[in-house]
């Protein structure tokens, strides 16, 4: 499945993502903050510290991975299956050379989650399906006075 231009822009505007996996104990579900869009079908993840994930996708390799926007509180869900990428591997050098771009020296990426998208879901709050005076612009306003800040000039 391509990643659409809106797929990719909530992805750019989201802070973290979430990763579920499963084990054979249940689902697992792990905030994730360097990740990127990659290709045309792509999500790629740099693993800092999950071993859990790491297990789970060992195990089974089907994946979610959800960001949402939470100005607009907009977002997507995306499934795929997960590989994992480390030093050697085909791809990881140049998937490893942008996600560790985007972690500077915070951390070291030493593996890579490279999920290939297969369905996407859109995610919206459940005040744009059930309120017909709701737009974007209103829940940007009332989600900056929840948490308490302003847009950039």
């Amino acid at each position: 499945m391509l990643l659409t231009d809106d797929i990719r822009d909530y992805a750019g505007r989201s802070v973290l993502c979430w990763l579920a996996s499963v084990s054979e104990d249940g689902p697992s579900v792990s905030p994730k903050e360097i990740f990127a869009c990659y290709g045309e079908d792509r999500i790629i993840i740099a693993n800092i510290a999950s071993p859990q994930s790491v297990r789970n996708i060992r195990h089974d390799p089907r994946v979610c991975v959800s960001f949402v926007d939470v100005f607009s509180q907009k977002g997507w869900q995306l499934y795929g299956r997960a590989v994992l990428l480390k030093n050697g591997d085909d791809g990881f050098a140049g998937r490893q050379a942008i996600l560790q771009g985007m972690a500077g020296d915070a951390f070291r990426v030493g593996m890579v989650i490279d999920v290939a998208i297969d369905q996407a879901r859109e995610i919206v709050a459940p005040s744009y399906r059930f309120r017909a005076d709701v737009n974007e612009a209103d829940m940007r306003v009332g989600a900056m006075a929840t948490y308490g800040v302003r847009p950039v000039e």
